[in-house]
C-alpha cells in the first residue's frame, strides 16, 4: 500500500496567501510527464496548493483520504504548468495603446524598477495564455540598457501580491550589437559592423563597476539606482540576464561577468549559443532561447539553423529553456508549448522539450526546488491535456490546477467561438 507523503507546505515560501483548493485531490490513471521523466499509467495527489505524492497506479492506495476529490484522467497527458522566462504577459494589454504598455522606461540605467508592482493580473491576455498551459512567466522589463528588474509570477491571483512566487529575481541588462542587422524580417540587408560597439560596452563595464564598489562599501551614500543594484553582489541568488545574441556579444558579457564577480549570469537570445558552448559550460551559464519562427542569423546561415539550435545545445549539455523573447506582444507567448513541438521535429527528444519549458526555466530563475516539475513537496501547478501538448491540435486542456485551484479551461476567446457558432449551426 503506498503511504501518502505529507510534504512541507509552501506557506513556508508563500505566507500570508491563501489557496483555491478546499478538498484532497487525486489524478488518476493519467500518463504523467513530471517534468525529467515519464510514469505511463500513474497517480498524482495534491492538497492545500502542495503535490503529496506522484506514482504508478500499481503503487495507488486501497484506500485513499476520505472526502478526497478523484479525477480519473485515463487516456490523458498530466504535465507540470509551462513556464515562460523574459515574457511581456501582464505588462502589456494593446500594443497600439501607450498606456497600457508597462514593460518600457525612460532612461537607460533603471535598475530600480520593479515590473513586479505593474504586473496586472486582470489581463484580458493571460487567459488566453493560460488555456495553452502556460501557468508561470516571469514578467520583465525591456528598454534601455539596464531595464530593471523581473519577477516570477502565477497566472492567478487577484492583484500582483497574490500572483507573485519570487519577488526580484534578477536583472535584465541589453548587450549592445556588434553586429547590427539592416532592412526587416520580409527583407533583411546586409549586416554591418557597430562602431560605437566598444564604446558601448565599456558605459556597461563603467556603470556596473560603480555598483560593485557602491555595494563593497559599508557606507555608501544613498543612490536609489545604486542600492537597487546592490543585491547583484551581495545575494548569490540574484541573476543578471543578458539579452545577447551573438557569440562575440555572449563572450563578452560572460567575460565582463567574470571580471566583476556577478555569480548567476543568462544569456537570452542566444542565437549563436552553439558557438560559444564551451564557454556557457566552464561558466555554468544556462540560455533562454529566442523563438525558432524567425530568419536565421545571417545571410550564410541555413534557413533552419534556428530550429536544429536547442537539439545542438541538448547534444552540447547546454542549460536552455524555450521561450517568446523576439516578440514584444504578450499574446505570443500562448505559443510557447508549440515552440517546443517544432523543435521536436528538428531532432529534440520529447521528454527535452518539455523539460525546456518547465522543469528547466524553474531551474534557471532559481525556483526548482518547489516548481517546475510534478514531485512531492513542488507546488501543485500543473494540467491535464486529452493529447500532445506541444501540438497546436490537441493542446486543449482537460483541467488545470494553480496551487492546487481549479482554474476554468475557456477564455473569453472560446466563449465568443461557441457564442457565434449557434448561428451557423444546423437544426
Amino acid at each position: 500500500m503506498k503511504t501518502w507523503i505529507n510534504a512541507l507546505p509552501l506557506a513556508i515560501l508563500l505566507s500570508g496567501y491563501t489557496y483555491g483548493q478546499s478538498t484532497f485531490h487525486a489524478l488518476i490513471n493519467g500518463r504523467i510527464y513530471t517534468g525529467t521523466s515519464v510514469i505511463e499509467q500513474g497517480f498524482v495527489t495534491f492538497s492545500n496548493g502542495v503535490i503529496q505524492a506522484v506514482g504508478s497506479m500499481a503503487e495507488w492506495p486501497d484506500t485513499p483520504p476520505s472526502g478526497a476529490r478523484i479525477i480519473d484522467v485515463s487516456g490523458q497527458y498530466i504535465y507540470p504548468g509551462f513556464m515562460a522566462l523574459d515574457s511581456r504577459v501582464g505588462l502589456t494589454e494593446i500594443d497600439a495603446v501607450r498606456a497600457t504598455r508597462d514593460f518600457a522606461e525612460v532612461g537607460s540605467f533603471n535598475p530600480h524598477v520593479r515590473s513586479l508592482i505593474a504586473y496586472n493580473t486582470d489581463s484580458r491576455i493571460i487567459e488566453t495564455i493560460r488555456t495553452n498551459g502556460v501557468l508561470i512567466v516571469q514578467p520583465a522589463p525591456t528598454t534601455g540598457i539596464l531595464s530593471g528588474q523581473s519577477s516570477v509570477m502565477r497566472l492567478s491571483g487577484h492583484n500582483w501580491e497574490e500572483a507573485v512566487l519570487k519577488a526580484d529575481d534578477g536583472f535584465y541588462l541589453n548587450w549592445p550589437e556588434a553586429i547590427e542587422t539592416t532592412g526587416w524580417w520580409a527583407e533583411p540587408g546586409d549586416d554591418q559592423k557597430n562602431e560605437k560597439y566598444l564604446q558601448q560596452t565599456k558605459e556597461i563595464e563603467e556603470y556596473l563597476s560603480k555598483a560593485r564598489a557602491y555595494a563593497l562599501d559599508p557606507n555608501p551614500p544613498y543612490d536609489v539606482k545604486l542600492s537597487a543594484l546592490k543585491s547583484l553582489f551581495t545575494d548569490p541568488s540574484r541573476r543578471l540576464y543578458i539579452r545577447a545574441r551573438r557569440a562575440r556579444e555572449i563572450k563578452d558579457a560572460l567575460h565582463l561577468c567574470s571580471r566583476l564577480e556577478i555569480a548567476r549570469p543568462v544569456i537570452s537570445g542566444a542565437w549563436e549559443a552553439d558557438l560559444v558552448a564551451d564557454l556557457l559550460r566552464q561558466t555554468n551559464t544556462p540560455v533562454i532561447l529566442d523563438r525558432l519562427t524567425r530568419l536565421p542569423d545571417s545571410k550564410d546561415e541555413h534557413v533552419h539553423k534556428p530550429y536544429y539550435l536547442p537539439a545542438i545545445l541538448d547534444s552540447l549539455g547546454i542549460t536552455f529553456a524555450f521561450s517568446y523573447t523576439g516578440s514584444m506582444e504578450a499574446m505570443g507567448t500562448r505559443n510557447l508549448p508549440f515552440t517546443a513541438g517544432m523543435a521536436t521535429g528538428y531532432g529534440l527528444s520529447e521528454l527535452a522539450a518539455i523539460k525546456a519549458i518547465s522543469a528547466n526555466p524553474a531551474k534557471i530563475a532559481g525556483l526548482d526546488h518547489y516548481l517546475g516539475t510534478i514531485a512531492p513537496g513542488k507546488a501543485a501547478i500543473l494540467f491535464v491535456n486529452p493529447g500532445n501538448a506541444l501540438e497546436m491540435l490537441t493542446n486543449n486542456p482537460s483541467y488545470i490546477f494553480i496551487l492546487g485551484e481549479e482554474i476554468p479551461t475557456t477564455n473569453f476567446q472560446t466563449d465568443l467561438y461557441h457564442h457565434y457558432l449557434k448561428r451557423y449551426q444546423l437544426d
